[in-house]
């Protein structure tokens, strides 16, 4: 949703030049296999809704919505540093959108702002409760993301056939996971390798690291922006955007958790046990 191109029957604080001031929002999330926990931390700077704020007229509002399961919920705050929202995780799965304002709790007849534009100089406005009187900007965040999911690969990518006798992998980027497509030999063989469990470490080097790595820099060239609204896009590149790894090599190695060392250390224990 686009909340700062809409119009409003009154000045708002975030949207254009209606009011003088600032107002700042920190998302910190964090996940665990029963609850996304979110940590708002508000700053406010403009003197009139400050005082507000600490009076309890207004409320500071984060107004969620998950595209994935049509969640959808506003949390209200007094506090410069919110209570913690803590919610379920099977509420939330993909990209989830905040946006952050600043809300009125009782009814306003001659609402005025010292730092008001000069346009609205010596006018009043009436606001209704529930109104919006400043608007913080957008957050997204990736519920169901954690590094452990991430792990499993399976939220991001799948392994398929493409039926044809012989060809080198390759990816398939045109769904919401990338597909990693085999010939027809090789997928046979893997349908019966990956049964043991032993084996799922060496199919992960194999198979997956390269598969990622492509898909990792492939996400720089102009063809990406085509699947720019694709899930595996979306996260992929928030990650790449807070990697601190030099190369799509390395990244994609912290993504899947070194599998390459649980590559030698599964060799190693076949040879020991042959």
């Amino acid at each position: 949703m686009v909340y700062n191109n809409r119009s409003y029957p009154h000045p708002v604080l975030g949207i254009g030049d209606d009011i003088a001031g600032n107002f700042f929002v920190e998302l910190n999330i964090s996940y665990s296999v029963e609850q996304i926990v979110i940590r708002p931390s508000f700053k406010i700077e403009n003197e009139d809704l400050e005082r507000l704020i600490e009076n309890e007229k207004v409320s500071f509002a984060s107004h969620l919505y998950c595209r994935g399961t049509m969640y959808r919920e506003v949390f209200k705050s007094h506090k410069n540093i919110a209570n913690p929202i803590k919610i379920d995780s099977n509420k939330l799965n993909g990209e989830v959108e905040v946006d952050f304002f600043i809300c009125a709790d009782e009814y306003f007849p001659n609402y005025i702002n010292s730092q008001f534009n000069t346009d609205y100089e010596s006018i009043s406005f009436n606001v209704d409760k529930g109104d919006v009187l400043a608007y913080g900007g957008k957050g997204k965040f990736f519920a169901n993301k954690s590094p452990e999911e991430l792990r499993s690969i399976s939220a991001l990518m799948n392994i398929s056939s493409s039926e044809k006798k012989s060809h080198p992998m390759f990816n398939d980027y045109s769904g919401n996971k990338i597909t990693i497509m085999l010939c027809q030999e090789d997928y046979e063989n893997y349908q019966i390798v990956k049964r043991n469990s032993l084996w799922v470490n060496i199919l992960l080097s194999c198979i997956v690291l390269p598969a990622l790595t492509e898909a990792l820099h492939y996400l720089s060239s102009d063809e990406a922006k085509d699947f720019s609204e694709m899930q595996w896009f979306k996260v992929l590149h928030e990650l790449k955007t807070k990697s601190k790894d030099h190369t799509e090599v390395e990244m994609a190695q912290r993504i899947l958790d070194q599998p390459n060392n649980r590559t030698f250390t599964t060799i190693m224990q076949l040879i020991e046990e042959s």
